[in-house]
């Protein structure tokens, strides 16, 4: 049995499969492989949609941090929320679109406290829509276990004409914001 897991928080929608039965050490969750291919999937579907921001609306300014203050804000919440900063990598589809990878072994603990310091990692004015205001034009965070495999993902691109985002988990309890 297969179920298909929409990856979306607003705009177009990213269908990922998942077998419902592949052994997991989480709860119901999708297998490791099955894991790593997912991650390496959305993370071209963000790409690609930072490329199509930069051709559809390249005049469109984003109020970035500096790439030392974000690091700066991120060894903050990693040392509050136990986890390991892997990468940061900024991409320049126009100005900066971090893509960040931390890994832990606290998996529930970290998807639950995601909340918690998203709006530091990731800021945005209050605008009243939920489709601007933010400080970068895309943001790619993975949480990956200490073996390498993702259990969760988030991302956003809010340049292109059909702005949003999505996430991903391996388990339903190990998604870090509310979905439907």
């Amino acid at each position: 049995m297969r179920r298909a897991i929409a990856v979306t928080l607003a705009g177009p929608v990213l269908f990922l499969s998942a077998c419902s039965h592949a052994p997991s050490v989480f709860d119901g969750g999708v297998s490791s492989p099955r894991a790593r291919v997912v991650g390496h999937a959305t993370l071209e579907h963000w790409q690609r949609e930072l490329r199509l921001g930069r051709r559809q609306r390249p005049a469109l300014r984003f109020d970035n941090l500096s790439q030392t203050e974000l690091r700066r804000r991120l060894d903050r919440a990693a040392e509050t929320y136990d986890f390991e900063v892997v990468s940061v990598r900024f991409h320049r589809p126009r100005q900066l679109a971090p893509e960040v990878v931390v890994q832990t072994r606290r998996y529930l603990y970290l998807a639950q406290s995601a909340r918690l310091f998203w709006t530091s990692i990731d800021p945005k004015r209050n605008t009243g829509d939920d489709r601007t205001g933010w400080r970068f034009e895309g943001f790619y965070f993975r949480a990956q276990d200490e073996h390498g495999v993702p259990f969760f993902i988030v991302y956003n691109a809010w340049r292109q004409t059909e702005p949003g985002g999505g996430q991903w988990a391996r388990s339903e309890r190990l998604y870090p914001f509310p979905h439907g």
